[in-house]
């Protein structure tokens, strides 16, 4: 944990964000053992039993892969796990939904997909809806209003559904009133309490400048002691372009700027050229957090390798992912 806090008060923090929606096992699992093993201090996932055990399979595999050949990856690090946890109606906890009567089998979707839900199976369309963490891009991509997204209401608040004591839990404001969080915050504070690190996912696009600061500023004072404001900008998108970086950036500076007391964090739109970004501004932030980004880029591994496969193409596979680090 001190580690981690060390990362924070360094600018050095790096989460890996697997997706509030994303229930498979495979992707958060083997994205957990390659983040790991290139020195992620957070895996982020989604909140059900299921998702944190494996996480804790991949990371567990790592630290038991580095015991044995240590010097093959010196930037491992035991990943904390982060809970992402719904105050209400935030985009994150959303899964695609498929009206198979208006679909014409135009493979559209298939092609806009980014997580390895949809896929192209005898000539049709294929869904694994575990998979899906709710970006939305097939339903952009359809021109036939044969997608639309359906909310998931998972609360491990109200199941129990918790560790005694968690690493870290995420709140996702989405689109929540400052007085809800506030009751949402003071209902589970028994729970949250126990927790080593908080972290406030803020939708920074709702706001403008002054509003984000007041929002900001009420959330801080809901806390005794400093907490991780994630400043999320263009979310779920895994663009390679500069601008998918520059909303996050911006909320960050204006929070910056406006000095709020928080860890700020980057997120929404980050990839490998978010932190050359940063080194341009005199922006202090505490880190940044790569989601749809760093699954892309080895989610073909991800995807098409056996167990055994994908552990004896490991090096490859972390010097991919570990250039998002650097």
């Amino acid at each position: 944990m001190q580690k981690v806090i060390k990362s924070l008060e360094n600018g050095t923090y790096r989460k890996i964000i697997c997706g509030a929606a994303n229930t498979s096992e495979q992707q958060i699992e083997r994205m957990s053992l390659v983040y790991s093993l290139c020195g992620a201090d957070v895996i982020d996932i989604a909140p059900q039993r299921e998702m944190y055990e494996a996480a804790k399979r991949g990371i567990s595999m790592a630290a038991e892969i580095v015991a044995q050949n240590p010097e093959l990856f010196p930037k491992f690090k035991p990943s904390l796990i982060m809970k992402s946890i719904n105050v209400g109606d935030d985009k994150h906890f959303r899964k695609a939904n498929f009206n198979l009567a208006q679909c014409v089998q135009c493979l559209d979707c298939v092609k806009a997909c980014q997580s390895g839900a949809l896929t192209v199976d005898d000539g049709k369309k294929s869904f694994n809806q575990q998979k899906c963490y709710g970006c939305a891009m097939c339903v952009e991509s359809c021109q036939h209003n044969a997608v639309s997204m359906v909310m998931i209401s998972d609360n491990p608040f109200a199941t129990g559904d918790f560790p005694e004591k968690p690493d870290a839990i995420e709140l996702h404001t989405g689109n929540s009133s400052i007085e809800k969080v506030k009751a949402f915050v003071e209902l589970h504070k028994n729970v949250l309490n126990k927790v080593g690190i908080i972290s406030i996912s803020v939708d920074t696009m709702r706001f403008n400048a002054a509003e984000l600061v007041d929002y900001a500023t009420a959330l801080l004072e809901m806390f005794d002691r400093k907490i991780i404001i994630q400043a999320d900008g263009v979310s779920m998108r895994g663009g390679s372009r500069k601008s998918s970086t520059l909303p996050t950036l911006s909320a960050a500076l204006v929070l910056f700027n406006a000095g709020i007391d928080a860890y700020i964090q980057l997120s929404g739109g980050t990839n490998h050229l978010t932190q050359k970004f940063v080194d341009m501004t005199d922006l202090k932030i505490a880190g940044i957090g790569f989601g749809t980004f760093a699954k892309k880029i080895i989610l073909n591994y991800i995807e098409e390798y056996s167990d055994d496969e994908f552990v004896s193409n490991l090096q490859q596979i972390t010097a991919i992912a570990g250039k998002l680090f650097e």
